[in-house]
């Protein structure tokens, strides 16, 4: 990160970087963010196809998250209703159960282990609270598959990582050789398509059903239908399981690592999240849905730590359309069909035009 710190002191929040016959111009501008971003150019970007390589072997590519144009349009409009105000209200007492158990858990583990690894902790809690929730599984009666679904996230993202640095995946022949962890992501790609199989399997032949009021988003997927009254592929419901796993686990696992760092770096900020928790939320009272709005600086803390520590520290989009960004009258830059456009969250949360302590 350093070295884009110095591109920025060097070239400004706008500049262009080539690779081989590839363009990419790097843009933390708000207001031509908002042209790539928002509807008046959205339709002249596709999702890059560097981003659709990292995360194909992860979700597969019929999702909310690498999908496009009509494909995108569709499956929102089907999966809208999982996101109604009631039916993530009617998850909380499940949130909370999950919650209290995880937490007896690390107390009661604390007597005997000297040192706690509280990522792979938040790792845990995560996954588990997605599976109850979201898919109505409890993980006590699934042997070992959090130790295997975690064990699986992580070393097929180290992976990825490893082989994206390397191009790896850019070359097809290459890409194939059982070198370079390729291996390890075959296998760590069928344990996680395993593990969803395996929640459709039971949710279709009735083994399992929702834990909330209110249908889940397994019920969701299963069936929803669109305008013209077609539902969801076996392919696009594996999908789109595949990414509520890692959208509901690994992204909010991470939040709460640097979350816990902040305040561990912090002492005052601790202090004062706790008061505003013992005043909200006494010993031995359970929390509501309606608690939670009490906690304003809890709120902010995790605000912070987002702009901070952002889940995506880089955003791609690729033009099919050519056209123009940027205010008229001001600077305008014209985008060539095939050129991507890249955002870094990092340095765009830290920029002291718009936070006045962009460090703290």
């Amino acid at each position: 990160m350093d070295y884009r710190l110095e591109l920025v002191e060097k070239h400004g929040y706008t500049y262009v970087i080539s690779f081989g016959p590839s363009i990419i111009l790097i843009v933390m501008e708000p207001d031509m963010l908002t042209d790539v971003f928002g509807r008046s150019h959205a339709q002249d970007y596709k999702k890059s196809s560097d981003s659709v390589e990292f995360l194909k072997p992860l979700i597969g590519v019929h999702n909310l998250l690498l999908s496009d144009g009509a494909e995108h349009e569709r499956a929102r409009k089907m999966l809208n209703p999982a996101f109604h105000f009631v039916k993530l209200q009617s998850m909380f007492p499940i949130i909370v159960e999950q919650t209290n158990k995880a937490i007896d858990a690390l107390l009661q583990s604390s007597t005997t282990r000297p040192v706690i690894d509280f990522q792979a902790e938040f790792n845990d809690i995560t996954l588990t609270i997605i599976a109850s929730s979201a898919f109505g599984k409890d993980f006590e009666t699934m042997t070992d598959s959090k130790r295997i679904v975690r064990q699986a996230f992580v070393e097929l993202l180290n992976v990825i990582g490893y082989r994206t640095l390397r191009m790896i995946d850019h070359i097809p022949i290459i890409s194939q050789l059982p070198f370079w962890g390729k291996q390890i992501m075959d296998k760590s790609s069928k344990d996680i398509s395993d593990f969803v199989d395996r929640i459709i399997a039971d949710r279709r032949q009735n083994r399992s059903q929702s834990l909330s009021s209110y249908d889940d988003i397994l019920d969701l997927l299963l069936s929803a239908v669109d305008a013209e009254g077609s539902p969801f592929s076996p392919q696009e419901i594996k999908d789109q399981a595949l990414t509520f796993v890692l959208a509901g686990h690994e992204t909010t696992s991470n939040l709460m690592t640097w979350i816990l760092y902040v305040l561990m770096t912090n002492e005052q900020l601790l202090q004062t999240c706790r008061e505003e928790v013992d005043r909200v939320l006494p010993i031995g009272m359970t929390p509501t849905f309606e608690d939670i709005g009490k906690l304003i600086v809890c709120e902010a803390i995790i605000q912070e730590a987002l702009r901070l520590y952002p889940p995506a520290t880089f955003i791609t989009r690729e033009c099919i359309r050519e056209h123009s960004i940027g205010s008229e009258g001001q600077r305008q830059i014209r985008i060539p069909v095939g050129a991507v456009v890249s955002v870094n969250t990092y340095i765009l949360h830290r920029r002291e035009e718009f936070w006045p302590r962009p460090n703290e």
